[in-house]
């Protein structure tokens, strides 16, 4: 039975579709153009019609995923930016709506550290450097920090955060749990940043 017709749109945020559910099931080394064609029921030539190499097939599939979780987290940081204890706490309960292969996968985008001459240490410094952005001025405003300590508390902050979802993973702690310590920890920053200025 032939395939319907998709235009090349569709046809590209299949493939990517496809290409994410491969990383969420098996993770980030699983992903090739083979793997991708298998799994999207296409030929290999129609998966390099669409990505020129497996850097470029990884990079998008990388901005296919975290798109999602930006736009969500972004929304969440600009409807609750005068609190920072909320904002956060917020922005957590967005990730907690991610099936947990996702919620793994950008776990390791993230959190890589390998060479940094690889194409995948480079997705992963991108998308740090944009979550960091993104916390910066709230961090900022309620801390009392310039610019670059900001960004710089801002990344520390997210790996509590994302080292909140690992604990949950390794079923060490409940989601609420993690909530609560996230936001005990939050509370205590800005008391002693208060402090500090007095």
């Amino acid at each position: 039975m032939a395939r319907p017709y998709m235009n090349k749109i569709d046809r590209r945020k299949m493939l990517l579709d496809t290409a994410a559910k491969i990383v969420d099931e098996y993770g980030w080394n699983t992903l090739s153009m083979i793997t991708l064609a298998e799994h999207g029921s296409v030929s290999r030539q129609l998966v390099y019609q669409n990505f020129d190499s497996i850097n470029t097939l990884t990079e998008q599939t990388a901005s296919y995923m975290f798109e999602e979780l930006y736009t969500e987290t972004r929304s969440v940081l600009r409807e609750h930016g005068d609190d920072i204890v909320i904002a956060i706490s917020k922005a957590q309960q967005v990730l907690f709506r991610f099936p947990e292969g996702r919620v793994q996968a950008l776990w390791a985008l993230l959190a890589d550290n390998t060479s940094h001459n690889t194409p995948f240490s480079a997705v992963s410094r991108r998308y740090r450097k944009l979550i960091s952005e993104i916390y910066t001025p709230i961090i900022s405003r309620t801390m009392n920090l310039d610019t670059e300590q900001a960004g710089q508390v801002a990344w520390l902050l997210m790996m509590s955060f994302w080292g909140g979802q690992q604990l949950i993973h390794d079923q060490t702690i409940s989601e609420a749990r993690s909530l609560e310590l996230l936001q005990w920890y939050i509370e205590r920053l800005v008391a002693g940043c208060k402090i500090s200025d007095a």
